[in-house]
């Protein structure tokens, strides 16, 4: 008692110490594991579109920096032209300027600058989290806890290091999400500036941040209906918070210069028509991602996601519902009556929404439900709303009640504790991570290492158990296996020839990625890696 004593009056008396350290040792924690990762199979187009844009820009205003720069000369498709022109760039072009400021001239260096530059920019989503989720609770604690519950979310986790699409788009959002929120309770000049440049920086990751500005103007209107801020101040702010927005997304994304409206709306529409006709293994069958079923993005959310967080959502999400219905019922057509309240209504829409759109759209999904990590943020401070009211009630037993709160803090910091061990036995891998909502057979019935980043560890498994100076080896088509090449020691790298024909390599790699049947030759496998108990990658001696 006296050491809980202890512990709680210094969490007391340093709850700024408290929280700077977690999150030093969060920073520290990712600069000593960020090089441990493979490389994904989107990682060298991003870097593409990040290079093409600085070329452009570049030619510009500074283009004795092309010239001197060799790493400029296989790019010479002009932006207007180039094939994913429409992709935003806020954080590939600033990533590649920084790149070649440092003259990182090999493969390797240039990738994993990429995965430490990817993690920055997500722990800073986490710092926003803290923040968004401190406010709502109005006690550090509870912010902690939901910036610990989003460190602790597996498949995050691991894109943290390098999906420099989703994973930075979505600590993006969050950021976004907090000074929107900043804005729409307090509307001040400073806070439509900060709110203007994330959101703009948002859009130009991914377009789906425009979700951002017409949340906040909506809730801005809202509160003028409510008599909660002053028309005037709202309209003026407002008009300058949206003027200001659009005028940052066109300065930061150089495809929209030549026709701002023009490109941007073909932008949008190429987006909501993602070209992209390939295909996932989903419940156990390969099917095309064009006609996939309602259920794929909810059933992809559930199963991989911890189920503690799962459970504190679906309580968390109830309540708010009823909760907006009273206030209903109780005349007025409000939906909330605290602040508080307001900020579930909004974590909920955000988070809920877009899952409902692309269902009735039957938008373009695949490898999981990556390109909607974005809601993940307001999902989960929707579970944390969750477990704050199951923290906060109390049993009508008394014998309970006495005991509850201990009990529910128990139980969750023994599933928080579960699930920190098998990201730490799973890694690298900690995105193949499934719930145990998937089963006992997910391998069999959905993707797993579908970036390819296993493909790494196999050929270090190689290069370690086979002596020879040069080694030919062959993986499945389309997948991320030769990029995996790059990560490697150029020492390394000069010992291993890849081949596409599989008849003519020495070792054949596999993922398994839409292949869940056993190959032919199964009994010819010698290395089998393992994450969480379940197969991720195998590795097959083909000649010897």
């Amino acid at each position: 008692m006296n050491a809980l004593a202890t512990i709680k009056a210094v969490t007391q008396q340093y709850p700024r110490g408290i929280v700077i350290s977690f999150f030093v040792f969060f920073l520290l924690l990712g600069l000593l594991v960020y090089h441990d990762y493979g490389m994904s199979v989107d990682e060298e187009i991003s870097r593409n579109n990040g290079m093409v844009t600085l070329k452009y820009l570049l030619q510009r205003f500074d283009p004795d920096f092309v010239a001197q720069d060799p790493a400029f000369a296989s790019y010479s498709v002009p932006l207007e032209e180039y094939f994913d022109r429409d992709y935003g760039v806020a954080f590939e072009t600033p990533t590649c300027y920084l790149e070649r400021l440092l003259r990182l001239e090999t493969t390797r260096e240039r990738f994993l600058f990429r995965h430490l530059a990817t993690f920055v920019v997500c722990w800073g989503g986490c710092v926003a989290f803290y923040q968004l989720a401190r406010r709502r609770f109005g006690s550090w604690q509870w912010g902690l806890l939901g910036a610990l519950w989003l460190v602790l979310s597996p498949r995050l986790f691991a894109d943290f290091f390098y999906n420099d699409k989703d994973a930075v788009f979505m600590a993006l959002f969050a950021v976004g999400l907090n000074t929107g929120v900043r804005l729409v309770l307090r509307p001040t000049l400073s806070r439509v500036l900060w709110h203007a440049l994330a959101c703009a920086l948002t859009i130009d990751v991914r377009i789906m941040g425009v979700l951002l500005p017409a949340a906040t103007l909506a809730l801005l209107l809202v509160r003028v209906v409510y008599g909660e801020v002053r028309p005037g101040r709202a309209l003026g702010l407002g008009g300058l918070y949206a003027a200001l927005t659009a005028g940052l997304v066109v300065a930061f994304w150089p495809y929209l210069w030549p026709a701002p409206l023009d490109n941007f709306l073909l932008a949008w529409h190429n987006m909501s028509h993602f070209r992209w006709g390939g295909y996932v293994l989903y419940q156990a069958s390969v099917q095309p991602a064009t006609t996939l079923p309602w259920h794929y993005a909810p059933v992809w959310i559930g199963i991989s996601t911890p189920l503690l967080y799962v459970v504190s959502f679906l309580l968390g999400g109830n309540i708010v519902i009823w909760q907006m219905v009273r206030r209903l019922r109780a005349g007025g057509l409000r939906l909330w009556r605290t602040e508080q309240e307001m900020q579930d209504v909004l974590f909920l829409g955000l988070g809920v929404l877009p899952i409902l759109t692309v269902i009735v759209l039957k938008s373009v999904l695949y490898d999981g439900w990556r390109q909607l990590y974005f809601v993940y943020p307001p999902l989960l401070l929707i579970a944390v709303r969750g477990l704050w009211a199951l923290w906060h009630w109390r049993p009508a037993v008394s014998f309970l009640a006495m005991y509850w709160s201990r009990v529910v803090g128990l139980t969750t910091g023994v599933c928080m504790l579960s699930v920190a061990g098998q990201m730490m036995e799973a890694h690298p891998l900690q995105n193949v991570y499934f719930s145990p909502l998937a089963g006992p057979n997910a391998p069999q019935h959905f993707e797993v290492d579908y970036w390819g980043l296993s493909y790494r560890q196999g050929l270090e498994w190689i290069l370690t158990n086979d002596p020879r100076p040069h080694i030919v080896w062959s993986a499945p088509a389309y997948s991320s296996a030769p990029l995996n090449i790059y990560l490697l020691s150029p020492e390394d790298q000069s010992r291993l020839s890849f081949v596409e024909d599989q008849n003519q390599a020495d070792y054949f790699l596999t993922t398994y990625r839409q292949q869940p049947q056993e190959y032919e030759f199964q009994n010819k496998e010698v290395y089998q890696l393992r994450a969480n108990g379940r197969r991720v990658l195998s590795v097959f001696r083909m000649r010897w």
